[in-house]
C-alpha cells in the first residue's frame, strides 16, 4: 500500500524531516485502521513495515527522548513512537533505488520505469487477453 495524500497542513513545518515525520504518522493511523479492520477477519498483522526514504524519520520514531531538533513536530504526531516501542509498527529507512512508489508519483526514464515494474511484478496485458477475459467471464465491455 502506499500512503500519499496531499491537503493543508495546519502547523507550520520547519524541515522536510519533519514533514515526513507528520507523513509517516498519519500513514500510521491508516495502517493501524486497516489492522484492526483485518481482526475482524481473524488476520492478525504484527510488525507492519513503514519505509520512509529520511533516515532522521527512523531515527526519531525509535528513540523515545525529545531532542531540540524535533520541538518543532506537535506531541499528537509522536504516538508513532510508542507503536513501534510495541512491535506493531517497524519504520525502515529505504534508498532512493528501491523506491517503487516513484512509478506513480514521477516521471520516470524507460529504463527506471521497467526497472519498477519488473520488481513491481506487473505485467503488460493487450486488449486481445482482456476481450478473452471478458467473454469468458461474461463481463460487459464499455
Amino acid at each position: 500500500m502506499i500512503s500519499w495524500a496531499i491537503k493543508r497542513q495546519a502547523t507550520n513545518v520547519m524541515s522536510t524531516a519533519e514533514a515526513k515525520y507528520i507523513s509517516a504518522a498519519s500513514c500510521c493511523t491508516q495502517l493501524l485502521w486497516m489492522k484492526h479492520q483485518l481482526k475482524d477477519y481473524q488476520i492478525n498483522a504484527n510488525s507492519i513495515p513503514i519505509f520512509c526514504d529520511n533516515i532522521f524519520v527512523t531515527c526519531l520514531s525509535k528513540n523515545p527522548i525529545l531532542y531540540s531538533r524535533d520541538k518543532h513536530i506537535e506531541i499528537k504526531h509522536h504516538f508513532i513512537r510508542d507503536y513501534v516501542q510495541k512491535g506493531i509498527l517497524d519504520i525502515q529507512f529505504i534508498d532512493t533505488e528501491h523506491q517503487w512508489a516513484d512509478i506513480f508519483t514521477k516521471p520516470l526514464t524507460v529504463e527506471r520505469f521497467d526497472f519498477i515494474k519488473k520488481n513491481l511484478n506487473m505485467h503488460f496485458v493487450s486488449d486481445e487477453i482482456c476481450l478473452s477475459l471478458n467473454k469468458k467471464l461474461d463481463f460487459e465491455v464499455i
